[in-house]
């Protein structure tokens, strides 16, 4: 169903739709790669709407409705159209031809659809196995904020933009942006391509959306959200072409155009066009044109019809919104519909190893199979904390409770990591043990853990800077980690920062970091003061790390940080650029030539990371549960024995061999690169002892507590200009960012909430008084605030606030200051007030300000909640951020959380 409205009564019209309506059609149907046949189309505006290119609200709820009931296979919604917000943000609208926007403030679109009370209604309840929803519109991204799906049900949401973004109208010439970037990516693949799973192709389309920019001069990167299993939206074209189909009947049309699109539902719809589409006869800037094989037109040749399973509707409602769309694709009508969808395996790994296991696992899917694809592999991570709390409540990724309490903080596998795995590979059997340990006996019911084996090898190491013009120094004695950290810090004539990933996110950092207080004459405060650099924060994993390193505007730490990283990735980043050395395959694409090279240094008190391949069977799934079986050991069998397997990992510098026994590097392995030569060890330093569980589990305990209780003051503009744009109260506005993102603050942390308008305190109003109060009544406080009718005194609030966190414990106190506005009674500040701001900020013990702007454009350059942020070391966010999650996980660098 293409719903294409390039014409708008009271809206600006957008001509590139219907550019992007043929482009839609062709990437469904086109030779060797399309999923659908062109009669399995449907298209608004049909031969009876009431113009050409106008649609309205009530056509697509009924199509919707239709298409709920009638598709049990695959359903593609795909809309293209103006999308509109309320003023705070949420409640996405998708307007047709005679929408309208009014001044009314509780309803202010007229002969609109509400994404999330209309489309997601609708399509939450349809008896399709896969739902997946393409948006092509200005704030997209603001439907993740009510993407809801059933608890059983496939469903995938790809989104144009983030939150809170707009997008440009496109060139009618070739139509939007965004539309276009996924016409080339599901029609240009060959036989050598990969499927075009839902997932692939996300990263595909943020790739090819990066280097563009979308309105107000806004990073482009599309944005998705996923529930349940994936799906393939094209398949690779066939190796000598597509075999000849049926004579088409007399009189048929050739033309370089997208294929006709017919307006009716059902395997024998005409193919007749709802209306004329340009270019669909011999001249115009249809596919041929694009390096394209020109396509067939006019009546659709017979086909056989494809099974009842696979039959599904597809519809695409292409709409305008700067660019925008809604589809459903079928599997039913694809080159290979003689096969049966691949039983798909879920494999969560961590976040260390995700780029080599995709693409094992993307090697693995390209072998030569001889038919039909039997499995399919999606490759996914989440932090390493967060998976080993999901397993050991394993039940809740099953049955999610019935509620969360109002801060949002529960436990929600599905929500915080995706579908239940069928394979589980750490980076480190550590983290298998610690989930046994802490795994209730229903928990293990429910999700049982088999260790099939190890994958691969790399140790940690310490990467310390070479020097310039000096080849690398033969590697330092083995000793432990803390001994190798010090000299890096304090020995010899060089004194080096030490920066280590985040030690929730993966597991190599948490096991180093539980070596480093393992010492006893070494306090975990300590510890973090050390490590810590403002320079560059924690990063989720040590490419990440690396890639800041490699960032030109830190130059300072290329030349000078020592990281706690994996052998295998600082291996991978001393490799040359390409065009000076041929042995750089294998350097990461953000590695830079004034990247420091470095030496390894091995410690003996932090084990290997053994990759280890854990097979998850979980209650309740016998229905496959042989052939997934099957499929999972398999997977392992190829990984650890296939040579194209092998391949992969030795060139990403790991170290592969008999399990348990990781043999020497080969040729082809980047370890014995000649960029590489004195800089590691070949081998490695005898076995480390197995770090013990509860060893782990006090080290993530002390690191959240590692610099004391923290000191959190929010500063909340209670004006009434609050409450006139909407911002004050309800989900996601200013009252309810404040309560949710206190969740993070322990019983230990100090906190407090000010009301920016003068009071009894002269400047400020006491919400809830500075202390540590209980979070109940407090959140309940924030929630009674009532708008006052003064101006807020920001100004002087923030100087109350600075000086309030400064006032109480000195030393290496984390203390954090959150405006909370809608920046209207600062936007008329003077400059020389802001700037002295700004010195007084900077000056005295840290405090870190995080500003919240309640409206589009809050975090411009050179103002007030930007200059702060950078100024402090914190954060501004506005309505393009997913404000509630952000603020949350800000406040968390703070606050010690539940840690006890």
């Amino acid at each position: 169903m293409l719903i294409g409205v390039d014409s708008y009564t009271h809206e600006a019209d957008l001509p590139a739709v219907a550019r992007s309506l043929r482009l839609m059609a062709e990437a469904l149907t086109a030779e060797g790669t399309g999923v659908m046949a062109p009669g399995e189309l449907v298209v608004l505006p049909g031969p009876n709407g009431h113009g050409p290119g106008t649609v309205d609200s009530l056509e697509v709820v009924r199509a919707l409705r239709d298409a709920r009931e009638q598709v049990d296979g695959l359903l593609i919604v795909y809309f293209a159209g103006h999308g509109m917000v309320r003023a705070d943000g949420t409640d996405l609208h998708l307007l047709f031809s005679p929408s309208q926007v009014i001044a009314d403030p509780h309803h202010p679109f007229v002969d609109a659809l509400s994404w999330r009370e209309q489309v997601m209604a609708e399509l939450r309840r349809a008896r399709a196995d896969w739902v997946v929803v393409v948006l092509d519109c200005c704030f997209a991204g603001n439907a993740r904020l009510d993407f809801h799906p059933e608890e059983q049900q496939n469903f995938a949401l790809l989104m144009a933009a983030e939150q809170g973004v707009e997008i440009p109208p496109g060139d009618p010439a070739t139509g939007t942006d965004f539309t276009v970037g996924l016409h080339r990516l599901l029609t240009a693949r060959t036989w050598a391509s990969k499927p075009a799973t839902f997932t692939r192709l996300v990263g595909e389309i943020r790739e090819a959306m990066a280097p563009l920019k979308a309105v107000h001069d806004h990073r482009w990167v599309p944005g998705e959200r996923r529930h349940g299993d994936d799906v393939l939206l094209a398949v690779p074209g066939r190796k000598h072409g597509r075999e000849p189909e049926p004579s088409e009947p007399a009189g048929t049309a050739h033309g370089t155009g997208p294929p006709a699109l017919p307006s009716a539902v059902g395997e024998g719809a005409s193919a007749a066009p709802a209306r004329p589409l340009e270019g669909e006869t011999g001249s115009g800037t249809g596919s041929a044109a694009e390096g394209h094989p020109a396509r067939t037109v006019g009546a659709t040749p017979k086909r056989p019809p494809p099974s009842r399973r696979y039959r599904a509707l597809c519809a695409a409602i292409a709409v305008a919104c700067f660019a925008g769309a809604g589809v459903l694709l079928s599997l039913g009508g694809g080159p290979d519909r003689g096969c049966a969808p691949p039983l798909e395996l879920r494999v969560l790994v961590d976040p260390d190893i995700l780029p080599t296991v995709q693409k094992a696992a993307d090697s693995y899917l390209g072998r030569s199979t001889g038919g039909c694809r039997a499995v399919g592999v999606s490759v996914y991570t989440g932090s390493s904390t967060d998976v080993v709390d999901a397993l050991q409540a394993a039940p809740l990724w099953q049955v999610p409770p019935a509620s969360c309490p109002p801060s949002g903080d529960c436990l929600l596998p599905q929500r915080d990591l995706g579908a239940q795995p069928d394979v589980w590979i750490p980076a480190a059997s550590a983290t298998w043990r610690r989930v046994l340990a802490g795994q209730s006996e229903a928990a293990g019911a429910v999700a049982e853990l088999e260790r099939l084996g190890s994958v691969a090898y790399t140790p940690m190491v310490l990467a310390v800077p070479t020097g310039a013009g000096r080849e690398p120094s033969p590697a330092v004695r083995p000793a432990p980690l803390a001994d190798l950290v010090a000299g890096a810090r304090d020995g010899g004539a060089e004194h080096h920062q030490v920066l280590r990933p985040d030690p929730e996110d993966g597991d190599g950092a948490l096991l180093a970091t539980t070596a480093l207080y393992g010492t006893d004459d070494r306090r975990p405060t300590a510890v973090e003061a050390a490590l810590a650099d403002d320079r560059l924060p924690a990063q989720p994993t040590a490419r990440d790390l690396m890639c800041g390193l490699a960032d030109g505007s830190r130059n300072e730490l290329e030349d000078e940080a020592a990281v706690l990283i994996p052998e295998q990735t600082m291996a991978l980043f001393n490799l040359p650029s390409a065009d000076r050395e041929a042995d750089a395959v294998g350097r990461p694409a953000c590695a830079s030539d004034i990247l420091e090279h470095r030496t390894a240094r091995y410690p003996t008190d932090v084990p290997v990371l053994d990759l280890p391949f854990l097979r998850v069977t979980w209650a309740g799934a016998e229905r496959d549960a042989t052939a997934r079986e099957r499929a999972v050991r398999g997977f392992y069998d190829w990984l650890v024995k296939a040579p194209e397997a092998r391949t992969v990992f030795v060139r990403d510098g790991f170290r592969t061999g008999p399990s348990g026994k990781p043999s020497l590097p080969p040729a082809a392995s980047p370890l014995k690169a000649k960029a590489n030569e004195g800089a590691v060890s070949l081998l490695l330093p005898p076995a480390n002892p197995a770090t013990r569980p509860e060893q782990v589990t006090a080290t993530l305990r002390d690191y959240r507590q590692a610099l004391g209780p923290g000191r959190v003051l929010y500063l909340l503009d209670d004006s009434t200009s609050m409450e006139d744009n909407r911002v004050w109260s309800g989900p996601g506005r200013a009252k309810d960012l404040v309560a949710r993102s206190t969740a993070p603050i322990g019983p230990e942390d100090s906190f407090g909430v000010w009301g920016l308008s003068p009071g009894s305190a002269a400047n400020h109003t006491e919400l809830v008084p500075f202390g540590r109060p209980e979070p109940g009544p407090a959140r309940a406080a924030v929630g009674r605030a009532p708008a006052v009718n003064k101006n807020a005194r920001v100004l002087d609030g923030l100087r109350d606030g600075l000086s309030e966190l400064r006032s109480g414990p000195q030393g290496p106190v984390p203390r954090l200051l959150v405006l909370v506005t809608d920046d209207e009674d600062s936007a008329d500040l003077q400059r020389e007030d802001v700037l002295a701001l700004e010195e007084s900020a900077t000056e005295g013990p840290p405090v870190r300000v995080v500003t919240v702007s309640l409206r589009g454009g809050g975090c411009a350059p050179d103002q007030l909640n930007q200059r702060l942020a950078e100024a402090t070391g914190g954060r501004c966010l506005d309505v393009s951020d997913d404000l509630a999650t952000e603020l949350t996980a800000e406040v968390a660098r703070t606050g010690t959380g539940d840690a006890r």
